[in-house]
């Protein structure tokens, strides 16, 4: 008769890699999308603006690329992937704030999702196998 014994990981954890893999890839799309079309017109009472929104572009991809090796870290059991995606699930929690006000769904599901996320990996952080 054998034992395997294994360590297993929480599902807190598993929860966190996903959504981080899961914002990446949009952001990512998010990102790119802006980059290709990067001007905007913006209608006020005092007029028309045009808006280039290549740089928010170039800044949402980097994120997205933070997101990914966040998510690396956080499977492979490394302190600095927790870290980094704690820091990054507080970024996202700020900028869920700045947008209840526009999109309030969108920004309510964010927060709560972010909150999730810095829960479980700063209880359940340990737990990675």
């Amino acid at each position: 008769m054998s034992t395997d014994t294994y360590e297993k990981t929480s599902g807190w954890v598993l929860f966190a890699i996903t959504m981080f893999i899961l914002a990446g890839i949009l952001n990512a799309i998010y990102g790119l999308m802006m980059l290709f079309n990067s001007n905007w017109i913006v209608f006020t009472g005092s007029g028309a603006w045009l808006v280039d929104i290549s740089t928010w572009g170039w800044i949402t991809v980097i994120v997205a690329v933070i997101q990914f090796l966040a998510a690396w870290g956080i499977s492979g059991g490394k302190t600095w992937g927790q870290i980094t995606g704690i820091i990054i699930a507080t970024i996202a929690a700020v900028n869920a704030l700045f947008t209840i006000s526009i999109y309030p769904v969108w920004g309510i599901v964010m927060l709560a999702l972010a909150v999730l996320v810095i829960y479980g990996l700063t209880v359940h952080g340990d737990e990675v196998a």
